[in-house]
């Protein structure tokens, strides 16, 4: 279902997008692109996946009160970076989808609010 994309993100910067909102019987896929680069937000449960695919190349996973990992994926080299999840706010309506995050990414705090409003 075509959507609106709203993210404000680490910078305070708010950013708007176009794209796909499916809902999975366990969660959501948010499919939009950002700079150029796609994007996918999925939602399963109590864990957040994202993944950026273009100039930047990463994936996310997110858990709150756990520690995962950014992948980050460029040709040949690989690398990872530790994710701190503090908080993770997910919601799923009939009018579309918000997630709100509050996490450490290589020791700065980050605050990532993304909704997709149903079009």
């Amino acid at each position: 279902m075509n959507c609106k994309i709203t993210i404000c993100g680490a910078d305070g910067k708010i950013f708007t997008s176009f794209g796909s909102l499916e809902y999975t019987d366990v969660g959501f896929d948010i499919d939009y692109s950002i700079d150029g680069d796609r994007c996918v937000l999925s939602s399963r449960g109590t864990t957040v996946t994202q993944s950026r695919r273009g100039a930047v190349n990463n994936d996310i996973t997110f858990s709150e009160n756990s520690e995962t990992v950014c992948m980050l994926l460029s040709g040949e080299l690989t690398g990872s970076i530790p994710v701190k999840t503090v908080e993770l706010y997910v919601e799923r309506t009939e009018k579309g989808a918000a997630v709100k995050i509050i996490y450490f990414l290589g020791g700065g705090k980050i605050r990532l609010n993304l909704s997709a409003e149903l079009l």
